[in-house]
């Protein structure tokens, strides 16, 4: 016999509808003409369920920005503890960050930073989960190419620029399909923080350009 589902778990899975339902209106319609009754209609809830979790707009784009860069982080990490245990090498790291900053997790971003440079209540949304992603990801970058050669700071630099090269692609990709462009330009920063004693020893060195590989 089925179990009858608590009112907590029905309120989990009201809430994680709506989380999905937000991502999907702003990646097809952007911020601005996303409303709560186009989120609750995508959802398949009331809006009066909609309302009650998140009782306005700004409200309902915070917790669904929130819930996105957490799954990311929890992503990464995931990424980055397989780097660390051989299962992944430090190439496929850097094309599985591009695939996700050419997907929909960097479409879903990039309206709400188009968004936040004219719109004050997006902005406030935007900057705190900003910065506590960042600082996820520094900490598990830290973590990951951690040595005496570099300070923290150094590595700090480090991620950073990894990640406004990825974005940078992400939205070039949006007018230019170019994928051996990105191909070679992922070889080229591989390359580029091999050279700077970012990336691991052993196997984790080698760049894949192509059907070559070559091991520096």
């Amino acid at each position: 016999m089925t179990q009858r589902q608590t009112q907590e778990e029905r309120s989990r899975q009201t809430q994680a509808r709506v989380m999905q339902a937000t991502l999907v209106c702003v990646l097809e319609k952007g911020i601005r003409a996303t409303s709560t009754v186009d989120v609750a209609r995508q959802a398949g809830v009331s809006r009066g369920a909609l309302i009650h979790h998140y009782p306005t707009k700004e409200a309902l784009m915070q917790a669904a920005l929130e819930d996105l860069l957490a799954r990311e982080v929890d992503s990464v990490r995931d990424m980055a503890e397989a780097v660390r245990s051989g299962q992944m090498d430090f190439n496929r790291l850097l094309e599985a960050l591009h695939e996700h900053f050419k997907g929909d997790l960097f479409m879903v971003t990039l309206e709400y930073l188009t968004a936040a440079r004219t719109d004050d209540a997006i902005l406030s949304v935007l900057e705190p989960l900003a910065a506590t992603f960042n600082r996820n990801l520094e900490a598990i970058w830290d973590q990951l190419v951690s040595s005496t050669e570099h300070s923290s700071r150094e590595n700090r630099v480090a991620l950073n620029a990894t990640l406004c090269m990825m974005r940078g692609m992400g939205a070039q990709s949006i007018w230019r399909d170019d994928p051996d462009l990105y191909r070679d330009m992922l070889v080229f920063w591989k390359q580029t923080l091999l050279d700077s004693g970012f990336t691991t020893g052993g196997s984790h060195n080698e760049v894949h350009d192509g059907d070559q590989v070559h091991t520096p």
